[in-house]
């Protein structure tokens, strides 16, 4: 007997809402699976929770079966996996439902093709560097990542300004849509079936580079803008990443971090109060939202920071090999960069790494000359050279 299975995407989980090809096909199966939430969407649909619906599927022996899931089939949808459990027994097909995003930017009256998207229903992670460099951005909440707690992050970070459209129990009975700044909405409870629209008109450029005549410096030293690009681009900072930035001084190496790890966090250490004030100011100056700003003394400094994917040393303060070791301890993969000027730094942080048990230890010494103007010629002046030491983690079995 040939089998078929129709993974139908339920859309907003109203009747009125589904497509026409997901009603023919609910009216047309043997079956119809669906979680209790999506049996308003067909009523003589059989209860099933998820994690049993392939099982069920399958065991029933009808020639067709339709199984309902939240949304659309294609946007953080279950239907993948389903689709893999059902595909040894027959035809599966995915029929696309109304997505929340769809239904709610026609709502704000906005078009969603340049919109950045994101979830944290159920999810760990932030949204600050979404939010930070892209001037849309559509998130779906849930769990303990609920509007309330989303909106009420951007206020933390310095960005409770912003406009955001909040939309709860869209397409359902008591449909709720408001638009007011995150600071306003973090005072407002939410349930869990809600989106945010969050509008940043200035947000930052993530794919620019971060000069050095782009930051307030005073009299705390700065990396040149040439090191930092070469560190930073060796680190191999990922989107996603968690990074630690240590001695971030007056935050030009931070910033551009901030700016590779676009969806993960920067934590900004720094025991300088000069420093920590500048790097404040360069945090907003730049739009790097998605930093976050630890004041003292490393290693103590790093104990309550979550495990980095990469870290960078601009200044130990005589604590190399314990800085080091603490990034170890956290996640034996770490990546990690060192800069250092005098040699006495460049052998503390070589024989750290090598006692630690790094792997691929190179050591780069860069040097940097920058043209001025005198008279009707250019002349070259040099910058103080600097040692750049890198290595990654073993992990250990």
């Amino acid at each position: 007997m040939s089998r078929k299975f129709d993974i139908v995407g339920a859309g907003l989980g109203s009747p009125a809402l589904l497509t026409a090809e997901a009603a023919q096909a609910l009216a047309h199966a043997d079956i119809v699976l669906a979680d209790r939430r999506l049996t308003a969407v067909c009523p003589h649909a059989e209860v099933c929770a998820f994690s049993e619906m392939a099982a069920r599927a399958v065991s029933s022996g009808v020639p067709a079966t339709a199984l309902l899931v939240s949304g659309d089939v294609g946007f953080f949808s279950a239907a993948g996996r389903l689709r893999e459990q059902l595909l040894p027994y027959g035809e599966v097909r995915l029929l696309c439902g109304l997505s929340s995003m769809q239904y709610f930017c026609a709502k704000c009256g906005v078009p969603y093709d340049d919109l950045c998207v994101r979830s944290l229903h159920g999810r760990t992670g932030s949204i600050l560097g979404a939010v930070s460099y892209h001037k849309r951005v559509f998130v779906l909440t849930g769990g303990k990542q609920n509007a309330q707690t989303v909106c009420r992050a951007l206020a933390e970070a310095g960005l409770g300004g912003l406009t955001v459209h909040l939309g709860e129990n869209l397409g359902m009975e008591g449909e709720r849509v408001l638009t007011d700044t995150a600071s306003a909405l973090a005072q407002q409870s939410c349930g869990s079936l809600a989106v945010l629209l969050i509008e940043h008109p200035a947000a930052a450029n993530a794919c620019e580079p971060v000069r050095d005549a782009m930051l307030t410096r005073g009299q705390v030293p700065m990396t040149k803008e040439e090191v930092r690009w070469v560190a930073v681009s060796k680190l191999a900072v990922q989107p996603r990443d968690t990074v630690w930035d240590i001695g971030a001084g007056t935050g030009a190496v931070t910033l551009e971090l901030a700016r590779k790890a676009s969806d993960g966090m920067v934590y900004a250490v720094e025991r300088n109060a000069q420093a920590l004030a500048l790097l404040e100011e360069n945090r907003v100056r730049l739009g790097g939202y998605n930093v976050w700003i630890v004041s003292g003394q490393a290693p103590a400094a790093l104990a309550d920071l979550p495990a980095p994917d990469c870290v960078f040393v601009g200044g130990s303060g005589g604590s190399m090999r314990d800085i080091l070791a603490a990034a170890r301890e956290k996640n034996s993969s770490v990546r990690v960069a060192v800069t250092a000027i005098a040699l006495e730094t460049l052998h503390a942080a070589r024989q750290a790494l090598g006692a630690l048990g790094f792997a691929e230890i190179e050591t780069v010494q860069l040097g940097a000359a920058r043209g001025r103007q005198v008279g009707d010629y250019t002349m070259m002046t040099a910058n103080n050279p600097v040692f750049l030491l890198t290595g990654r983690g073993v992990h250990e079995a």
